[in-house]
């Protein structure tokens, strides 16, 4: 069974690894610091959870990732590059980290009481199901915790 962040026993998981992240981390890839990867995340969630979804069609090429990204590979790629509204560098404060932290952990928490659809178009995977979001969402997260290393 594929680990969702709609299910509250993942949700816990991914809350249970970033409680063990501290603003010293080092990532063992990519550029991001610690507190800037949180902001990050919360950037991205944040959107999942509240934005909808708009008048884009999913092309043949989006599908075919979908399937690959979410039910094939068993991880997202490092150092792959995300969207331009979510890159974080530069803009995160360290001595925010803990509340960076603490809204991370508020954010994941509500994912399996969420009882909307996830609508938003994924920039990727094209028009996907609340299901598959909470997948992705899930894949997402851990890729950045194992970027630092918990």
């Amino acid at each position: 069974m594929r680990k969702n962040l709609l299910k509250k026993e993942t949700a816990d998981l991914i809350i249970a690894r970033v409680n063990n992240l501290s603003a010293i981390h080092q990532p063992q890839w990519g550029i991001m610091t610690a507190a800037e990867m949180l902001l990050h995340c919360n950037s991205c969630n944040r959107q999942i959870l509240e934005e909808e979804r708009g008048n884009k069609k999913t092309q043949p090429k989006q599908y075919l990732l979908r399937i690959l990204a979410l039910y094939i590979a068993p991880g997202f790629k490092k150092n792959i590059q995300g969207e331009a509204e979510h890159n974080t560098k530069g803009k995160a404060n360290d001595l925010d980290f803990e509340k960076y932290k603490s809204e991370f952990v508020e954010l994941i928490s509500q994912f399996p009481f969420n009882t909307k659809p996830l609508t938003l178009s994924h920039p990727a995977f094209g028009n996907i199901s609340t299901k598959e979001w909470g997948i992705a969402a899930y894949k997402h997260m851990d890729h950045h915790l194992r970027q630092f290393g918990v």
